[in-house]
Order: C-alpha cells, then structure tokens, then sequence
C-alpha cells in the first residue's frame, strides 16, 4: 500500500497529539489523587471506606499519573518501551477507578477518567506499529527477568491476600489494602498493623516473603552489579597507575595476539614495565594473572594512553588481531606524540601485508606477520634444496 500525503499528515499528528493525551491524562489523574487525598473524607463520607483507604487511593493514583506524564517523551519519539509502559499504565489506571467506584460522589470523575483512559488505549492499540524504535536504556535478558520475577511476585500476592481478605485480622476487601500489605510483606517491612489469623493465611505471606526476598536480592544484584564492577575497575585502575607513577621507561601494549605472548615475556625477563590496554575481559584477566598492568580500555581512546603513561613510555607496541583497529590507536598516539614531543618508539604487527603500507607515516616500525612467515616458508625451502 503507498502512503499517500494525507496519510504522513495524519501520522504527524499522531506523533504530536498522543503523548501531549498522554500529558494531560497524567495531569488529570494526579489531579484526582491529590482530591482524594485532600478532600477525600468530605467526598466520600457516604461510602464504607477508612480514611488509610483514601489516602492508599490517592496516593496510588498520584503515582500512577507522574509515570504517565514521564512516558509521554518516550511516545513522542516513538519508542517501543514506552508503548508498553503506556498500556501497563492505562490498565492500572482503569483498575483501580473501577476498584473506586462504589458511590455517586465521586462517580462522574471516574467516568471522565475511565472515557479518557478508553480513548488513549484505543489510540495506542490503533497505531500500535508506528512506536518501532529502540529506547536509549535497554535492559539486558537478566534485567528482564528480574522484572519479570517482581511484577509476578506482587501479582501473586495482590490475588492471593484479596481471594484470603477474611483471613486477616483486619479482612482485606479492597485493592488499595492488598496493595500495601503485598509490598510490606515482600519488602519484610512488616507493619504489623495486618496479621494472619489462619494456618493457610500465615503459608500465603510466607510465601509472598520468600517471594520478596528472592526476587528483590536478584534484581538489586541485576542492575546494582554492573554500576558496582565499573566503580571497582576504576578503584583498580586508579591503583594499577599508581604502581608506576613513579617509573619510566616503561613499555605499552595496545591489543592482544598470542604471537605478541613470547614479546611480552621476553620484556618482562628484562624487567622492563609492562602495561597492557586490551578490551576483552578474558584477555585482561589472563595478562593480570602473569603480572602485568592490565587497563581493560580501548587503547585508540587518549585518556586510556595518558593513564597508562604514555608520556613516559619508552616504546609502544600495537598488536590487535584487527588492523583498522590498530590503524586508530597509532593515528591517536602519533596526534598525541606531536602535540606532547614524545620521543617514544611505537610498533604495529600488520596482519594483512595489504594493510602495511598504512602504517608507513605513524609507526617507526612494521611487523608484516603475513610476510615474516612467507620469508621462513622461501627459506626453509631454500634450504632444503
């Protein structure tokens, strides 16, 4: 099918219209909370709600409506995420109006708000396909699983402490209620202001607890991990600098191959510093193993040169597997040598013989491997004739 020009208009209007809907219905519902919880008892004085209950309600729908004006921005540039927040959002949002209504004095603002929330799900649902791109915060498998074990764990125990409401002391007959006592319990907050009175009651928030507890410790694990092992590689890095601030003469190696492994030991019988910048964490792991100074950095990037302390390096050796790569590290270290006049000798080991005549204006000296082992192959040759 051809898109026609009345048809990228209207798509246009699409990209301007929903998330500023999104907006104003977050507005609206964070309106409303703040209504129930200010005004709530004059409002609701004819219904058999508990002033806790009020202030629950309110505060939920007050929650709800920030995340709805924040995801707004994810649908203006149309990220897939965001859609799926949205959608999660506006259901939430039509459950617990629903779980509200139970009078006539509040009855015509749950109306608006139901109609509103109807028109934004069908906006959604009709152009659904146009929210395709990627959100610049992807989670990674486990961090998806991680949600995934939270979302099921409060679930499980908002539907089990309504379907057990008269086994608590007091019942729990409203969503609000289940809501508060499901996160206390799988926080081990633990209240007390709701207890267990039956054998099956007690088993259920056990289980809810243990739930909690596996499902927090995993996620915090999840996505407090990585910002913890980055903070621990800069401690490293800072430590590992320090262990040769005082040197000099020391020697770089940019990348790793193990035909560089026989250099590399052969420096160190020497006793000449070693450090290595490599990027994989296997290979880093190895190199520091053996006693090396080891920054798991992309060496093309100056900051890493400086800390490995490029200024007082006495020669710099290049050997990634990967030519381009190697390209840019001698293009970085050849800019910073004329900016600092640094005297110090840098070699690449070129694995395509094609690529050797690149490096000729960067590096003082070439290694062609593809050429050292064609010379041993004619040699030999000669020699066996």
């Amino acid at each position: 099918m051809n898109t026609t020009k009345g048809d990228i208009v209207n798509l246009r209007k699409l990209h301007n219209i929903v998330p500023f809907l999104m907006l104003m219905l977050g507005i609206y519902v964070i309106s409303l909370g703040i209504v129930s919880v200010i005004f709530g008892r004059k409002l609701l004085e004819n219904l058999s709600l508990s002033l806790f209950q009020l202030h629950a309600g309110g505060t939920a729908s007050i929650i709800i409506g920030i995340f709805m004006v924040l995801v707004g921005k994810g649908l203006k540039a149309r990220t897939r995420i965001s859609w799926y927040f949205a959608v999660f959002l506006i259901l939430t949002s039509l459950f617990s109006i629903l779980v509200r209504i139970r009078g006539l004095s509040l009855i015509y603002f749950d109306i608006l708000g139901v109609s509103a929330n109807i028109l934004m799900l069908s906006l959604l649902l009709r152009y659904r396909k146009e929210y395709i791109f990627p959100s610049s915060i992807i989670l990674s498998a486990e961090g998806k699983l991680a949600l995934g074990a939270i979302s099921v764990s409060i679930i499980y125990g908002i539907t089990g402490t309504l379907f057990l409401g008269n086994q608590f002391n007091p019942p729990i007959h409203d969503f609000y209620t289940a809501v508060y006592y499901t996160l206390a319990v799988l926080t081990t907050t633990g209240f007390g202001d709701i207890l267990p009175i039956t054998n099956t009651a007690r088993l259920f928030t056990v289980s809810v607890a243990v739930l909690g507890i596996a499902s927090f410790l995993g996620a915090i694990t999840t996505f407090i991990g990585p910002v913890l092992q980055q903070r621990v590689n800069k401690v490293v890095n800072v430590m590992e600098s320090m262990e040769f601030t005082g040197l000099g003469e020391h020697s770089i190696v940019c990348g790793y191959t193990p035909l560089c492994s026989e250099l590399l030991k052969s420096l160190k019988s020497m006793n000449v510093p070693i450090v290595a910048i490599v990027r994989d964490l296997e290979i880093a792991t190895a190199l520091k193993n053996e006693g090396y100074i080891v920054f798991r950095e992309h060496a093309d990037n100056i900051e890493a040169l400086r800390k490995a302390g490029l200024k007082k390096a006495k020669n710099v050796y290049i050997c990634s597997p990967d030519d381009g790569y190697n390209l840019l590290v001698a293009l970085t270290i050849q800019k910073f040598k004329k900016v600092e006049h640094l005297n110090c000798k840098i070699t690449v080991i070129v694995n395509s013989s094609k690529n050797a005549e690149k490096f000729e204006e960067f590096c003082d000296e070439i290694i062609n491997v593809s050429k050292v082992l064609n010379d041993y192959v004619l040699k030999n040759d000669n020699v066996c004739k």
